[in-house]
């Protein structure tokens, strides 16, 4: 930990207004240059081309490792990943097989943020149940930025591993968190009068979720919005769904030249896998 004397420059320092300056973008060597959002059907993947909008929705998250008292929490976010085309079955076979991917400048330039991954034995992760306990337990006005901080925080953690149930099947198992790469967007739907974290178990059961997650599709406040030139992938599981896709697309009220363009797109996972 830090004395009181570094502590109080580093207060000083953040008094102190700095020139903004544009820091460049640095492509990344070790992961891919994409972002991928996937779902399990494919009218998930249409509703969002048709709309050109990625909506936020209501997810559940184990926090029992923080040891606050609380064992699940929801809020409002889209997920995404950054791992290799060659990497991605294992993700695809939790998440599903259709995907829409963007460039990682993109995602950041709409303040797409990468989780942090933290290890639950860790002083990280006791210092900072700690700290959340206290934030909560001090009502006073001027530790209210700091309790938003401290919520916003533990939206964009998560431990090394735990339980998670799979998309696909249904059924829960012990899953390296950390293999997924994962960035998120979390949408501020307090505008919406909506609540920005869930802790109630009753409004966390999957009906409710599943309707309050409904109210946001669409919604401004709530999605994520792109242009079609903005799409670098749009993946698909197998032929039969090519087809159908390409039916979709020429059925779209758009442009010819955006419906070339979304064909441009297009990859067959079934087809194109064993390439990558």
């Amino acid at each position: 930990m830090q004395n009181t004397d570094e502590i109080d420059k580093l207060y000083q320092a953040s008094e102190t207004e700095y020139e903004k300056k544009d820091i460049p973008y640095v492509a990344p060597s070790q992961t891919a240059d994409t972002l991928f959002n996937f779902v399990k059907e494919r009218k998930f993947l249409e509703d969002a081309i048709r709309s050109k909008k990625l909506s936020a929705r209501y997810c559940k998250e184990n926090i029992e490792y923080l040891h606050l008292g609380i064992k699940e929490i929801a809020f409002p976010m889209k997920c995404f990943c950054d791992i290799n085309m060659h990497k991605l079955e294992e993700h695809l076979s939790w998440y599903g097989y259709y995907g829409i991917a963007f460039s990682k400048k993109w995602g950041m330039e709409q303040g797409i943020q990468p989780l942090q991954y933290i290890n639950p034995e860790s002083e990280l992760c006791k210092e900072y149940g700690l700290a959340f306990k206290d934030a909560l337990r001090n009502n006073d006005k001027e530790y209210q930025k700091l309790r938003d901080y401290i919520a916003l925080q533990l939206m964009y953690l998560k431990p090394y591993s735990g339980p998670f149930k799979n998309r696909i099947t249904g059924r829960p198992q012990n899953k390296c968190f950390t293999d997924e790469c994962e960035w998120r967007f979390v949408a501020d739907v307090t505008a919406l009068e909506m609540e920005e974290i869930i802790t109630d178990p009753i409004k966390m059961a999957e009906g409710v979720l599943l309707l309050m997650s409904n109210s946001l599709n669409g919604r401004e406040e709530a999605s994520l919005s792109f242009e079609y030139k903005d799409i670098k992938y749009i993946i698909l599981e197998d032929i039969s769904d090519y087809n159908a896709f390409l039916e979709f697309i020429e059925n779209l009220d758009i442009e010819n030249e955006y419906k070339k363009l979304l064909i441009s797109k297009l990859l067959v996972w079934s087809e194109a896998k064993g390439d990558f």
